[in-house]
């Protein structure tokens, strides 16, 4: 399951989409709220903390950065079976 973490401003939110089980973490991205799911949230206090959450996963972990559908909240399909493919 993933794991949204938001950034509120006054203007909109921003988000990242993390995935654990699959290593995956999303560009950081304007969060529409219409594509809210039942998704497990943390709201961290501004974009440069999401930038620095990406960062180090990417950077420490390993994850893989991959581009989201930012109508659906989700990750690719393809993403199921990129661990094949490395």
């Amino acid at each position: 399951m993933a794991t949204l973490y938001t950034a509120p401003s006054e203007t909109v939110t921003y988000a990242l989409l993390v995935d654990d089980q699959q290593a995956l973490v999303s560009q950081v991205y304007c969060l529409q709220t219409s594509a809210l799911q039942q998704q497990s949230q943390i709201v961290l206090p501004d974009m440069m903390a999401l930038h620095t959450k990406q960062t180090q996963l990417v950077a420490n972990l390993n994850y893989w950065l991959w581009p989201i559908d930012q109508r659906s909240n989700q990750f690719p399909s393809e993403t199921k079976t990129h661990h094949q493919k490395a």
